[in-house]
């Protein structure tokens, strides 16, 4: 990570070009689609395009790769698991849950910091969600970009961005607490109407 950086910060000019903010809009898709953390790109992001144009970026790079995630996924492996719930009926539950929740369960657990960004894509796209919903629930990771992005404007240097912890704002503890508390209620009511009426 840190010869990343290094090299990062070597080519920051490059990254600061039209060529260069697509580049990285590149990387930052490729990231979300091999499920791998991208909060520290956030971070790069808000340290190379500041706290306002790093939360744009990062927003449509990752509602580019989660759209493409959700798709593939939609299209390469939710046949395959329809036949998986035909033959083990309460697997289904799941299912049901998700599509009764829709757009208010997505929301809520985009803003919920427990559940990763890059495989609830993949399992939206397992279950029948909209991509309305979908979309719309990408929302919800608009306070978290703005944050991480604003931490990484604060940088003063690439070793001060190296050395950043994940934030640990009050607010959004608070709002991410909330928003666990309600997908866990709205999932168990879903679950036990699911289950009055079969």
């Amino acid at each position: 990570m840190n010869i990343f950086l290094e090299n990062i910060y070597n080519l920051s000019f490059f990254f600061n070009t039209g060529i260069g903010i697509f580049s990285f809009v590149c990387i930052y898709i490729l990231i979300v689609l091999l499920i791998l953390p991208a909060s520290w790109l956030s971070l790069l992001s808000g340290f190379l395009y500041g706290s306002y144009l790093g939360s744009i970026i990062v927003f449509i790079s990752a509602s580019i790769g989660a759209s493409v995630a959700f798709f593939v996924s939609k299209s390469l492996f939710a046949k395959k698991l329809k036949n998986i719930f035909s033959r083990y009926p309460k697997l289904s539950v799941m299912e049901k849950v998700v599509e009764k929740g829709g757009l208010k369960l997505i929301f809520l657990a985009r803003l919920s910091p427990i559940f990763p960004f890059s495989i609830l894509n993949y399992f939206y796209g397992l279950n029948n969600v909209k991509f309305r919903d979908f979309a719309f629930g990408l929302l919800g990771i608009i306070p978290g970009t703005l944050l991480y992005c604003s931490i990484g404007s604060l940088a003063k240097s690439i070793q001060d961005l190296n050395n950043v912890q994940s934030p640990n704002n009050l607010y959004m503890t608070i709002v991410g607490i909330i928003a666990t508390f309600l997908v866990l209620y709205f999932s168990a009511k879903y679950s036990k109407e699911y289950f009055e009426n079969s």
